[in-house]
């Protein structure tokens, strides 16, 4: 149909049928057939054990709610949303600022699923629904949720296996080029180095997509995959040893966070079996939800059919708008790097210059971490960074046409260079990390990255360090730690040399940051290394220092 006749349709629609403000837009639903299935995976240790698991039928809205539907219910009942959001973009997200559901950094269209709700909101919007209609509406519980998108598949996603990133973007609105664009050009971040990373391939949408502009699992449920992550009915528990066999969610007294499934445009897309939780309090720019029901789905109301016209002009005028922009230059593929004291010189071409306007260089402020815009709008193929310390950093290069710019060329790393002694150190300087996490984020005043992990540094750490001794002699060493307990602590070693061991002191807990004193080791004039090699977990380190 065309879109003006898609207006008339929807004008139609509404001189026949009164729209009440208040009056709720029931979901268009899918019957999801009874069954069984094997639920879990081997690859995650809160999936586990994998289970067999027979639900009766039961229906799923097609949709993630959208914030036209949830509009109804607020009308309706002036029910009391949270005021503030995690939303704001400046680098990465900033802890929670004033925003809801209507107005926040991200929602440009009332077409995309409502955000900076929590789960009360979310079910209490099930609740008001149901009490409406007089139909049980309900949030899904993990077992419907991972039986549906399945569809009967056993492969990572409903489409296969996608281990190379490329075919994603046909079924989701994920992290790729698009997004990758538009958040470099809004807030300077970045995918590269995050979570699951960049997909390689375009989707058309740098924020949360207008609901079902992709294509569907067998079922016929959009967004499945990614756009938001959807908000459950179960208490999350860490593993499945306890939970349900017969599809229902688990519910347990006192229950603080509930569990979360698919991915999100911004966090990137997880296998269907993957699992997630939140607070049940937490407001967020990325989650969402959708319905269940049992049963088989009902037919739709006016008010659905109204909706659903609407949607659909929605989601043509959006696609219209992608395919003027989903043209993207080549990327580069020859990308070198040469090094001389603080100077570092990119030099590179491209396979079709004809079709470049300018190129952009990409640099983090540390290897492993996201990528940051270093210079832009150059011309030529040669770039000198003259901003160099001793870091290990990663450069990149892209091509750009029409403001739109191509994939990242292949990274080219800086070698480490030698830290000036006596003086501090930030433990991210080490020229090698074995065994822990570089972490942008600490409660200590005194530094912006630490060393962390899973569980703190891992007894397989091990974190060598490249120093430049201004003087031959005693030098006394100090950290900067955080632990839970007292711990083991670090064999260190100088040149080569084992020559002493450093124990830890519980500082009450990793928010909580102490300086304590080490051993005093021999440095020799000029170059030394310093190997720090954990003998423990628990703890981390934040910046350590070598003074006489």
């Amino acid at each position: 149909m065309k879109p003006n006749k898609i207006i008339m349709a929807v004008c139609l629609s509404f001189v026949s049928y009164k729209i009440v403000a208040g009056e709720p837009i029931e979901p268009a639903m899918v019957t999801i057939p009874a069954g069984s299935f094997e639920m879990g995976s081997l690859h995650q240790q809160s999936a586990q054990p994998i289970h067999t698991v027979t639900l009766p039928e039961f229906s799923l809205g097609k949709y993630e709610v959208t914030m036209k539907e949830f509009s109804r219910f607020i009308a309706a009942t002036n029910y009391p949303v949270p005021q503030e959001c995690r939303h704001e973009l400046n680098a990465w997200f900033r802890p929670a600022s004033k925003g809801n559901w209507q107005t926040n950094a991200l929602n440009t269209n009332e077409f995309q699923p409502v955000i900076c709700i929590n789960w009360h909101v979310a079910n209490a919007y099930t609740q008001w629904l149901a009490k409406e209609t007089g139909k049980p509406y309900r949030l899904p519980t993990e077992a419907e949720w991972e039986y549906a998108a399945r569809a009967g598949t056993k492969t990572d996603y409903f489409f296969g296996d996608d281990k190379a990133a490329t075919k994603v973007c046909k079924y989701a609105n994920t992290a790729d080029l698009t997004g990758e664009n538009i958040l470099q050009r809004d807030s300077n971040t970045s995918y590269v180095n995050w979570s699951t990373g960049i997909n390689h391939c375009v989707d058309g949408s740098g924020y949360a997509s207008i609901v079902g502009m992709y294509q569907p699992n067998p079922h016929g449920l959009y967004d499945i995959i990614s756009n938001v992550l959807e908000l459950l009915a179960d208490c999350y528990t860490p593993s499945y040893q306890h939970t349900p066999r017969d599809g229902s969610a688990f519910i347990e007294p006192n229950c603080k966070n509930r569990s979360t499934r698919g991915g999100s445009w911004h966090w990137n897309n997880w296998p269907h079996a993957e699992r997630g939780s939140i607070p049940e309090d937490f407001a967020g720019g990325v989650d969402g939800f959708r319905i269940a029901l049992d049963g088989v789905a009902p037919s739709l109301n006016q008010q659905t059919k109204v909706f659903l016209a609407q949607l659909k002009y929605e989601q043509q005028q959006e696609q219209a708008r992608r395919d003027l922009l989903n043209i993207y230059p080549e990327p580069i593929t020859d990308l070198a790097i040469e090094q001389s004291n603080k100077l570092v010189t990119l030099s590179w071409s491209h396979p079709n210059p004809e079709t470049v306007e300018s190129y952009r260089v990409y640099r983090n402020e540390l290897r492993g971490k996201m990528f940051k815009l270093l210079a832009s709008n150059l011309t030529n193929t040669q770039f000198i960074d003259g901003m160099v310390d001793g870091h290990k950093y990663e450069y990149r290069v892209v091509a750009v046409s029409k403001h739109q710019q191509s994939h990242y060329s292949k990274a080219v790393i800086t070698q480490a260079g030698w830290i000036a002694v006596p003086g501090r150190i930030e433990a991210e300087m080490a020229a090698e990390i074995k065994g822990a996490d570089v972490s942008m984020w600490t409660a200590d005043e005194s530094g912006k990255y630490t060393l962390t992990g899973d569980g703190g540094i891992s007894k397989e750490g091990r974190f060598t360090y490249q120093l430049d001794v201004a003087k031959a002699g005693s030098y006394r060493l100090h950290y900067r730690v955080a632990s839970p307990r007292d711990t083991k602590g670090v064999a260190v070693i100088v040149n080569d040399i084992p020559v002493a061991t450093d124990t830890f002191s519980q500082t009450g807990g990793y928010r909580i940051w102490q300086t304590q004193l080490g051993s005093q080791v021999h440095l020799k004039q000029g170059k030394n290394t310093l190997i720090l090699k954990s003998l423990d977990n628990n703890w981390k380190l934040n910046w350590l220092a070598v003074l006489q």
